[in-house]
C-alpha cells in the first residue's frame, strides 16, 4: 500500500506543473479541434455555402479541413516550409561556422565576442524593424546601392519586401536564430577537447577539414536539436510575417489570425484548422526527423 500510494503522492507534488498544462495546453488543443470541426458558440448556424458544396460550418464537421486544399492554403503552407527551411538551415550554417571561430580566440577576445548576444535579446517587433530600414526599397541599402550608382533610382532596388517569396522574414529569422545557434553550438564547443583539433593540424588538416571532419561531428547532436527548435518556430511564426510578410500568400498564423478575428464566424472553423493542421505537422515533423537522425552513428573521436 506504502508503495502505491508513494506514485500519487509524487504525482500530487508536481500538480503545480501538470494541472496548468493540461488546463492550457490540452484545454486549448481540444478547444481548437472542436472549433474546426464546427462546434462551439456561435459556429452551429448556417453559412455560405463554399466550393464544393461544403459549408463553413453547420455542414459537414471535416468542411474546414476540405477549404485547406484550396490553392491559396497551400500556397500559405509551402511558403511557410520554405520559410522555414531557408532561414532555419541558413541559421544552423552560420551559427556553427560562427561558433568554431569565437571558439578558437583568445580567452580575452572571447569576452569581446558575447556581443553576438545582442540579436537573442532583441524583440521580434525590433528585429522587423531593423529588416525594414535595412532591405526595403526607401532603405539603407538601397540608398547606399543608388550613390554607388549600381542603381538610377532607389525604387528599381529588387523587392527583397513583400516580393511574394518571403525573402524578407527569411533575412529577419537568420538574423535573430544565428545567435541561438552561436549559442548552443559554443557552449558544445566548450566541452570538446582542443588537442583533437591540434592533432589534426599537425597531421596536415586545414582549418576547414579539421571543422568538418573532426569539430563539426561533435557539434551534429547540437546542431540537429537547434534546427528541428528554429525550424518548428519558424513554420508557426507570427509577429514578423504579420510585420513583414506577404499578405499574399502569408505564413499560415497570419492566415489564423485573419480567418479567426474577421467578424464573419464562419470563417472561424478554418482558423483552428489550419492551427490544427500546425500541431499534426510539427508533431509527424519531429517524428520522422528524430527517426532520422537517430540512425547517423556518432563520429565524435577520441584521443
Amino acid at each position: 500500500m506504502a508503495g502505491a500510494a508513494r506514485p500519487a503522492r509524487t504525482l500530487l507534488r508536481l500538480a503545480p506543473l501538470w494541472v496548468p498544462f493540461l488546463l492550457l495546453f490540452v484545454g486549448g488543443l481540444g478547444l481548437a479541434v472542436a472549433q474546426s470541426l464546427g462546434f462551439g458558440p456561435g459556429l452551429a448556424v448556417s453559412a455560405p455555402v463554399g466550393p464544393g458544396g461544403l459549408s463553413a460550418s453547420g455542414g459537414s464537421p471535416w468542411a474546414a479541413y476540405a477549404r485547406l486544399a484550396e490553392p491559396r492554403f497551400v500556397a500559405s503552407f509551402l511558403l511557410a516550409l520554405k520559410v522555414a527551411l531557408a532561414s532555419s538551415l541558413a541559421a544552423v550554417a552560420l551559427g556553427a561556422l560562427l561558433a568554431y571561430g569565437v571558439w578558437r580566440l583568445p580567452v580575452g577576445a572571447q569576452r569581446w565576442a558575447t556581443v553576438y548576444r545582442v540579436p537573442l535579446v532583441l524583440p521580434h517587433i525590433a528585429v522587423a524593424f531593423l529588416v525594414l530600414v535595412f532591405w526595403a526599397k526607401s532603405g539603407l541599402v538601397a540608398s547606399l546601392a543608388h550613390h554607388a550608382g549600381w542603381i538610377d533610382q532607389p525604387r528599381e532596388f529588387p523587392s527583397v519586401l513583400f516580393g511574394g517569396h518571403g525573402a524578407g522574414v527569411i533575412l529577419a529569422y537568420v538574423y535573430k536564430e544565428t545567435t541561438f545557434v552561436l549559442l548552443l553550438a559554443l557552449a558544445c564547443l566548450k566541452r570538446f577537447n582542443p588537442d583533437l583539433a591540434r592533432t589534426a593540424q599537425m597531421l596536415g588538416a586545414g582549418h576547414a577539414r579539421t571543422f568538418l571532419r573532426v569539430v563539426l561531428p561533435h557539434m551534429a547532436p547540437t546542431l540537429h536539436a537547434a534546427f528541428l527548435i528554429l525550424f518548428l518556430y519558424t513554420f508557426g511564426a507570427f509577429e514578423i510575417p504579420y510585420l513583414i510578410g506577404d499578405s499574399s500568400p502569408a505564413m499560415p498564423a497570419v492566415e489564423a489570425y485573419n480567418l479567426y478575428f474577421q467578424r464573419d464566424l464562419a470563417l472561424r472553423p478554418q482558423a483552428m484548422a489550419i492551427l490544427v493542421v500546425l500541431f499534426l505537422f510539427s508533431l509527424a515533423f519531429i517524428a520522422l526527423y528524430v527517426r532520422a537522425t537517430a540512425g547517423q552513428p556518432s563520429r565524435e573521436r577520441k584521443l
